[in-house]
């Protein structure tokens, strides 16, 4: 099915056309530059330049982090172009598709570099050594997986996803162990401790790979090699016995671990951690932060209508709003209902669509924001309703864990512009008949 030419003429079509999955490429007609309307960087051009301004030898470390549906993703891929373009051999990884969200280790993002590197190089026509290939894949082999669990694996992806004999043995060896990982099959918790045990070895033959196919990608007239690993601020967040969480876990227990690559790396990493953890500690460069679009002042009522009318645009420019919509004033009210979160703003114009036939009416917006706003009305614990009353009311939000779950899950949502930085509860929670009456704009 070819994709439809934007904007949409239909309903049916706009259902699709809002997906919030769905991260634009760059160049992109679609595409809405939102960094005016909701402060921070410029994250395509501050990060190539910090990554220019790196002397050959050192690696520029970035972490990157916004509320899930602030279009990171989108910026990213605009990122991965933007270094291409400056002659940088930018790797993309998406670590939703390669690993399990649910449980991801160090261990398990370092295999998926890995194996993305390998993939990358073979489509560049980059020939890594034989002997390097053989070395990684047969210690990968002595160590991991046993000869038969190899072949069953490999017969799995064979089946499933046509990786046959025709790949490299290290591709496949790397496909099976990521397959391994991210199945959660009784053999991720061996093949993680077997990685730990053998952990100095590990990130040595990793970086062999990385620092051949460096001096390779020079040779080809590339500035240098770029990570680019997105997805992980999506992982699940859950509080640990030793009073970390799986968000600290990862990017400050073992952030020098995540930083042993010989290659600059850029890291997407949950929201809260930015209030709960000094990962300057663990990483030098401050973490840029992609915040909601400004929709509002910070006192809540003042209307910011550079915001608005971005958003808007971000609609119209994949939906033909005269012909689907009854009034222009429907999505004007959905983008007040969205708290500036375009991934809200998109879920909210699918909603629209349930309902739905030749044309969506202000009863099926309505419903849309009802049914937002119950779904998060059962996300708030009723612990969390003081807290909440708290953020509403002096706009701002204090650095603990159960903030941290509160802006994991985007019922307070935080905003930028050169005044400062504030935060708001989602305008969705506000119908909410445990917070109706309790808190003001």
């Amino acid at each position: 099915m070819m994709d439809p030419t934007y904007p949409v003429q239909t309903v049916d079509e706009a259902y699709h056309a809002c997906h919030p999955d769905l991260a634009l490429e760059a160049g992109d007609p679609r595409y809405i530059p939102l960094t005016p309307v909701r402060g921070g960087f410029d994250l395509p051009v501050t990060i190539t330049n910090n990554i220019r301004r790196t002397p050959r030898g050192y690696f520029h470390q970035q972490l990157v982090t916004g509320h899930r549906g602030c279009g990171k993703s989108t910026e990213l891929k605009r990122l991965q172009a933007h270094l291409r373009k400056a002659n940088y051999f930018a790797v993309y990884v998406d670590a939703e598709v390669l690993l399990d969200l649910g449980d991801v280790t160090y261990l398990d993002v370092l295999v998926a570099l890995t194996q993305e590197l390998e993939q990358a190089l073979r489509g560049e026509h980059i020939q890594v050594p034989r002997s390097l290939r053989e070395n990684l894949d047969q210690w990968f082999a002595a160590v991991i997986l046993t000869e038969e669990q190899r072949r069953d694996v490999e017969r799995t992806l064979e089946a499933d996803f046509g990786v046959g004999p025709q790949v490299p043995a290290l591709a496949r060896m790397l496909a099976a162990i990521t397959g391994q990982i991210r199945s959660g099959s009784s053999r991720r918790v061996e093949i993680r401790r077997q990685l730990e045990q053998n952990l100095r070895v590990f990130v040595q033959r990793l970086n062999e790979l990385v620092d051949d196919a460096r001096v390779r990608l020079t040779r080809k007239g590339w500035n240098d090699l770029v990570f680019i690993v997105d997805g992980l601020e999506k992982m699940h967040y859950a509080p640990l016995p030793d009073g970390q969480s799986t968000h600290s876990a990862l990017f400050v227990a073992h952030a020098e671990q995540l930083k042993s690559i010989h290659s600059h790396v850029i890291y997407t990493v949950p929201i809260s951690l930015v209030f709960n953890a000094n990962l300057g500690d663990a990483f030098p460069d401050p973490t840029l932060i992609i915040p909601m679009v400004k929709i509002t002042e910070p006192d809540g009522r003042t209307p910011y209508e550079p915001g608005r009318e971005a958003l808007f645009r971000v609609v119209a420019r994949r939906v033909d709003v005269a012909r689907v919509m009854e009034s222009e004033d429907l999505v004007w009210r959905l983008v007040e209902a969205s708290g500036g979160s375009v991934r809200d703003l998109m879920r909210l114009m699918r909603l629209a669509c349930y309902g739905a036939t030749d044309c969506i009416r202000e009863a099926h917006v309505e419903t849309a924001i009802r049914e937002l706003g119950r779904e998060y009305d059962r996300l708030m614990q009723d612990d969390d309703l003081d807290l909440l009353i708290f953020i509403a009311r002096e706009r701002r939000v204090p650095g603990n864990e159960r903030s941290a779950r509160l802006l994991h899950l985007r019922l307070v949502l935080e905003y930028q512009d050169d005044s400062g930085r504030w935060a708001n509860i989602h305008p969705a929670l506000r119908l909410s008949p445990r917070l109706k009456g309790r808190i003001g704009a």
